[in-house]
């Protein structure tokens, strides 16, 4: 990812803080995986650059993760931003992250705040069992535990028809031939 990417990947970790007052991390990672799903659906793109990988308990963004559970190795760069922005709620809430501060909007565009705020309207109160169920889906399930999900594949299960899981593949091939 780039700098870019990262510190848009944070402002959108804290515009989902913010909206929902904190929320357990597994909370965030799926709705950001639902928006990442629902922005593929209606325009083809991703909000953010990180790559979902598939765990035992569903889609998780690898940086992020990574960043959340300072694991220097995998994310040195995003670390630092991530501990700038956000804090962990304390012992009582070890799994919550808070806001140290608001998002800054430039970095998300309407269709962002859109597939954003459905997401979080969807996701924000199911249980930790029904968002585990929900998020195993043909992504999910095609692909091998701790392995990168196809962006193709997340659209699809979305909902995306052919033609657009056809773009969306192309598109992601460019942008790494081009990186």
């Amino acid at each position: 990812m780039t700098q870019f990417d990262k510190e848009k990947l944070i402002e959108v970790v804290l515009y989902i803080i913010n909206a929902t007052k904190g929320l357990d991390y597994y909370h965030i990672f799926k709705i950001l995986y639902f928006a990442q799903q629902k922005h593929l659906c209606k325009w083809g793109s991703r909000i953010v650059e990180d790559d979902f990988v598939a765990m035992e308990y569903g889609p998780v963004p690898t940086e992020l993760y990574s960043a959340v559970r300072n694991k220097k190795h995998y994310a040195e760069e995003l670390i630092p931003l991530f501990t700038e922005a956000i804090g962990f709620a304390g012992k009582d809430a070890s799994n919550t992250l808070l806001a140290k501060r608001n998002p800054n909007m430039e970095y998300l565009s309407p269709a962002d705040i859109e597939s954003l705020d459905e997401s979080i309207a969807e996701n924000k109160g199911l249980s930790f069992g029904e968002l585990k169920e929900k998020s195993h889906d043909d992504a999910w399930h095609a692909t091998s535990n701790r392995s990168v999900m196809s962006v193709g594949k997340i659209a699809k299960a979305g909902g995306a028809n052919d033609g657009l899981v056809e773009y969306i593949n192309e598109q992601e091939f460019i942008q790494k031939a081009l990186s």
